[in-house]
């Protein structure tokens, strides 16, 4: 019989590994009952090494910086991949456009009249388009969520239900070859993932650090995306594994940008596009 002590270890083990576990599936594999596991996911929390949620646990993280002390951090690594974004948008498109410091960059390079209609959950993108006059720029409605930068919520969601549009460009926490995309929020999940499905050609971009970086929420399948827009010096091996499969996803490699930073080197906002 496993000692309670060895369980909770195991449970720590895991959430760090795979940053989530849920209670039912622990209890099957200790062979105990589900009582005993959310006790134990229960003390684990108040003792700071997990963060207990419905139905099981997920690894406990710092506060994210906010919208405007990530917009700084990476900028010309950002830059190389937006440019290469762009280059997704063909005339008159109607494109959607997911929150995040990265897409900020690649709306703001689009020409006006470019893109028809650049549809967003980011008050500050659509802010930063407020010199367009040929492109219609439109807001979607919701609750402002400040750590995201966003509007989320069930008002944003039936909105996205109701959207089909040209392209779409979602921002990720993670990328992972056999799992797919990820993000650290679930309700931002939920609705990344509605916004995959509006669009008629679907395209991400990240930065190196995401790259088999796991995270706890799964927004879809890398099925669901049509182009990955990565940075050049991307690991090969990484980029293997991502083209496996009939339906991988295309994958462009921007250039990158003179004077950018090594791939790797640390930087605030890793959480976030």
């Amino acid at each position: 019989m496993q000692l309670a002590e060895e369980r909770r270890q195991h449970i720590i083990d895991t959430v760090e590994r795979q940053g989530k576990v849920l209670a039912a599936e622990l209890a099957q594999r200790f062979s105990t009952s589900e009582d005993t596991i959310r006790r134990d996911l229960r003390d684990l929390d108040a003792a700071g090494l997990l963060r207990r949620v419905h139905g099981g646990a997920m690894r406990r993280t710092r506060a994210e910086p906010s919208f405007g002390q990530r917009l700084d951090a990476d900028a010309a690594r950002k830059a190389m991949l937006a440019r290469a974004l762009a280059d997704s948008v063909r005339p008159g498109d109607t494109v959607l456009v997911d929150a995040g410091t990265t897409n900020l960059a690649f709306v703001r390079l689009l020409e006006d009249g470019q893109a028809a209609t650049i549809i967003t959950n980011s008050p500050q993108i659509a802010l930063g388009l407020d010199h367009l006059r040929a492109t219609r720029v439109v807001l979607l409605g919701g609750v402002y969520a400040a750590h995201a930068g966003a509007v989320l919520g069930a008002q944003t969601l039936a909105d996205v239900q109701r959207l089909r549009v040209d392209v779409t460009v979602v921002g990720v926490c993670s990328i992972e070859a056999d799992r797919g995309l990820g993000a650290s929020d679930a309700e931002e999940a939920v609705l990344k993932g509605a916004m995959l499905a509006a669009g008629s050609r679907r395209v991400v971009a990240a930065l190196n650090d995401r790259l088999e970086a796991p995270a706890p929420f799964l927004i879809a399948p890398l099925a669901d995306v049509d182009r990955l827009v990565l940075e050049a010096d991307a690991a090969p091996d990484v980029l293997a594994r991502l083209r496996r499969g009939e339906r991988a996803p295309e994958i462009v490699l921007a250039a990158r940008v003179a004077g950018a930073p090594a791939a790797g080197v640390p930087a605030a906002g890793r959480g976030r596009a």
